[in-house]
């Protein structure tokens, strides 16, 4: 027998992954990004420009589990977008932008009500941490590094999380 639908948090990701990937360098943003990966890649790997950086989506170690109801959880954790940027006179920029990029991209999904949106699957998301970085130490390679988490919380039973 097959099972039934992808977990609530793999559709969470998905979307997330899928947010990202629409991204397109125009009135709304910096940057479209050269990939989107769920999985770590090694900047010398992964194949990104000063105009395309490159976006690693994962979910993060820890989070709460709550009881809510009867048979009704609640559960908190944290998805992390890791990414790199290029360029060889200023990192900073580009990471802000890329970050900015992120923010934006994924707070306008939350507030859709549309089919498969982050909102229409009940994540109530928010940003509680400003991204880590590298600390210029990879702009002698001409690359900057982030690790953005985004907190995700969502309701249901064990089946449906």
């Amino acid at each position: 027998m097959a099972p039934g639908t992808n977990p609530l948090t793999q559709q969470i990701i998905e979307r997330i992954v899928a947010v990202l990937e629409a991204i397109t360098t125009g009135d709304d943003f910096f940057y479209t990004p050269a990939a989107v990966a769920k999985r770590f890649v090694h900047w010398r790997e992964a194949s990104f420009s000063a105009d395309k950086p490159y976006y690693m989506v994962f979910r993060d170690s820890g989070g709460v589990i709550t009881q809510i109801g009867e048979n009704l959880y609640c559960e908190d954790y944290f998805i992390n977008i890791k990414g790199y940027v290029k360029d060889n006179n200023d990192t900073v920029t580009r990471l802000e932008r890329a970050i900015r990029d992120i923010k934006k991209a994924i707070n306008d999904d939350s507030k859709l009500e549309t089919a498969g949106s982050l909102g229409a699957l009940g994540a109530a998301v928010t940003i509680e941490e400003p991204p880590e970085t590298d600390n210029g130490y990879l702009s002698l390679e001409g690359i900057g590094f982030f690790d953005q988490r985004i907190r995700i919380r969502i309701d249901g039973d064990f089946g449906e999380l």
